[in-house]
């Protein structure tokens, strides 16, 4: 009896060691969950963020309680290279600046106030100047949004918060690449950040749009286009107190040029704020994208340094290379807005069917009409036509 409780006694004493461990491994575990519990979880949404959501992404893709649907990516054109997309139920900025921003809607009809009501998880910087990242401190300090950039593009956001605040505040922030890379580096990031395992991002150092001498291709530019500004649209929109320094928004150094693959399920986009001379400075660049997988919607910018002497060659360039199922422009409502872009998109159009014909089906977005309107840019990742 006696030799049988004392291996009684050591069993249970064995199963609470156990159970002990288990409890501590199970402890563990939660405790590390709870630690890299991501800091753009968000309590409970405001009226003003549902409205927001249901302006930007479209009421029917926005729930009661403010959270945007996971089977569809969403985006809305906020002018020049910015966008706001819902990917994976998840609302980011890509680029963080409003043309000829005013305290009110004008041209472009939104604000930075509202922006900032959409509660954004993440802010994307493609590159530093202003017309692209002026804003992106303020966001991200009224937000506590993450940043991802480069290490520049970070820099840039907490000196603009710091101002904006008045006083140091932290920014979370994630470098795209290393500080000082070089052209054509690539940084994958899988799972990501806000996403959790939903999305991929995968972000490549490419260059900004440069002047270059004539390549003796005879390329047709938008300064033959004819384009003159309507003066209707001049009328309804007049230039706001903002408009001289909306006139110079090179005040910041680019800190490098980001082009970003999202890649979630079967579906692929690609976002560049700005197109380089690739073929002449940097062609491994466009080598990288043409390995890169297959895209099935690009949003490129499409007005450029280069344009009065080489066209839209550069633009086309990234197109040939990505060979997107759908492409969309940005930034051609920079010195060439109201009503002057849409002449530049015979010029686009040409130059890409004389290069690569029939590959690509070319949606134009027309400013301001186009502005904030997610019914344009609305995606079912599971289309058949994005399996591939």
């Amino acid at each position: 009896m006696a030799n049988t409780s004392r291996m009684t006694d050591r069993i249970v004493a064995t199963r609470r060691r156990q159970t002990s461990l288990v409890l501590v491994a199970f402890s563990s575990v939660i405790a590390m969950f709870i630690s890299l519990a991501p800091v753009w979880s968000q309590p409970d949404l405001s009226p003003e963020t549902i409205t927001a959501r249901e302006r930007f992404f479209g009421p029917d893709n926005v729930n009661a309680s403010g959270m945007v649907r996971a089977d569809r990516v969403i985006l809305s054109w906020l002018s020049v290279g910015g966008l706001a997309m819902a990917i994976d139920g998840h609302v980011v900025l890509l680029d963080a600046y409003i043309h000829k921003g005013q305290d009110q809607p004008n041209y472009v009809p939104t604000t930075i106030d509202e922006l900032v009501a959409l509660k954004p998880d993440a802010v994307f910087i493609g590159h530093g100047h202003f017309d692209h990242a002026a804003s992106s401190g303020e966001i991200v300090a009224r937000t506590q949004a993450l940043l991802i950039g480069t290490p520049e593009h970070c820099d840039l956001a907490a000196s603009q918060a710091r101002a904006y605040q008045g006083q140091d505040v932290s920014v979370s922030c994630i470098a795209a690449v290393g500080r000082g890379s070089a052209i054509g580096t690539q940084n994958e990031f899988f799972p990501f950040g806000p996403f959790g395992t939903g999305v991929s991002v995968r972000a490549v150092k490419h260059m900004h749009s440069a002047a270059e001498p004539p390549d003796g291709e005879r390329h047709e530019t938008s300064l033959t286009s004819g384009a003159l500004p309507d003066a209707g649209s001049i009328l309804l929109h007049p230039p706001g107190p903002d408009m001289v320094q909306n006139l110079f928004p090179f005040t910041n150094d680019e800190g490098s040029s980001i082009l970003y693959q999202f890649k979630i399920g079967q579906f692929t986009l690609v976002w560049n704020d700005t197109g380089g001379p690739l073929r002449s400075k940097a062609p491994g660049v466009l080598a990288v994208m043409g390995q890169m997988p297959s895209t099935d919607v690009q949003l490129g910018s499409v007005l450029g340094f280069n344009d009065p002497t080489n066209g839209m060659r550069d633009i086309v360039d990234y197109v040939v290379a990505l060979k997107p199922k759908i492409f969309f422009p940005i930034h051609h409502d920079f010195v060439t807005e109201y009503g002057m872009s849409k002449n530049l998109e015979g010029v686009f159009k040409r130059e890409l069917a004389r290069r690569d014909p029939q590959s690509t089906e070319i949606r134009w977005l027309y400013d301001p009409y186009d502005y904030i309107r997610p019914y344009l840019m609305t995606f079912d990742i599971a289309n058949p036509r994005f399996a591939d």
